[in-house]
């Protein structure tokens, strides 16, 4: 079963969960959950960075197993871009915008490498860009997870053509089958990994947490380290060769071997096919 967690509180949460009422046929469980074939829909109350262990909670609801929670939720960033991401969750540091410090809750590859693709088909022709961003922010959960959102500011937010196409990208993920990719963790790059998401949109890989560059300044090693420990059937590490230096880059290859992951290129990588 997969889990599908809207806000009353979020703008783009709940136009998202609008457009998802509308896609599909929903048969009601009480005021705030519904269920679609093997998903459910759970509306909260307050904002999803802050609302820990939601998993557990719609289990006591329902007794249902939850293979995989999908947050729909907006974005903001300064920029105020026209943007559709994807990204896993969790803090490295301290947990300024929920979750909890130096916990990553686990990551789900394959499911949030496909919502990428579907977002960048689905979008075609709409005024957005489609990214991954690399993980970030709560709340703190145990089940696998990953965020889709519309960005990058309130003026976006109400966009239905928007809302459409991430609800039409949730629908196809937990519908269609699945794709076994083998499984990576990024390393290195800015916050919203443009080279992570222009390999999987071409390699077949599926990429779970995310180390960015400003992650790697302090206990590299151990965020490596914790990105691959929550990232389920992780065997490969891919990095943003060219945002860092040779010196780091080769340390960092040396370290992700001695834990059992293989430092991939693209080259490494068979082209995707549908």
């Amino acid at each position: 079963m997969i889990l599908i967690v809207s806000s009353r509180e979020d703008p783009a949460s709940a136009n998202i969960r609008g457009r998802l009422l509308e896609a599909a046929t929903w048969e009601g469980l009480g005021d705030r959950l519904m269920k679609h074939n093997n998903s459910l829909l759970y509306d909260i109350d307050d904002i999803h960075i802050t609302h820990d262990d939601v998993d557990g909670e719609v289990r006591a609801l329902t007794d249902a197993q939850i293979e995989c929670v999908i947050y729909a939720s907006r974005h903001k960033s300064a920029s105020g871009k026209r943007t559709l991401t994807v990204h896993p969750i969790g803090n490295y540091g301290v947990a300024d915008f929920g979750g909890r410090p130096g916990a990553l809750p686990p990551s789900a590859p394959q499911l949030m490498t496909e919502a990428l693709r579907g977002l960048a088909t689905n979008a075609r022709g709409l005024p957005y860009g489609v990214s991954f961003e690399v993980t970030h922010h709560g709340p703190y959960i145990k089940t696998p997870t990953f965020y889709i959102e519309i960005g990058s500011s309130d003026e976006y937010w109400g966009d239905v053509e928007a809302a459409k196409a991430i609800a039409k990208t949730i629908l196809g993920v937990i519908s269609l089958p699945r794709r076994d990719s083998p499984v990576a963790i990024g390393i290195g790059g800015g916050h919203y990994a443009p080279r992570f998401t222009e390999v999987a949109l071409a390699r077949n890989v599926a990429f779970g947490h995310m180390v960015p560059g400003y992650a790697l300044e302090s206990d590299a090693e151990a965020h490596i380290k914790l990105a691959k420990e929550s990232t389920p059937g992780a065997t490969l590490a891919y990095f943003h060769r060219k945002a860092m230096k040779g010196p780091q880059h080769k340390a960092l290859s040396e370290y992700v071997e001695s834990i059992g992951l293989k430092a991939v290129s693209s080259d490494d990588l068979p082209k995707l096919t549908e």
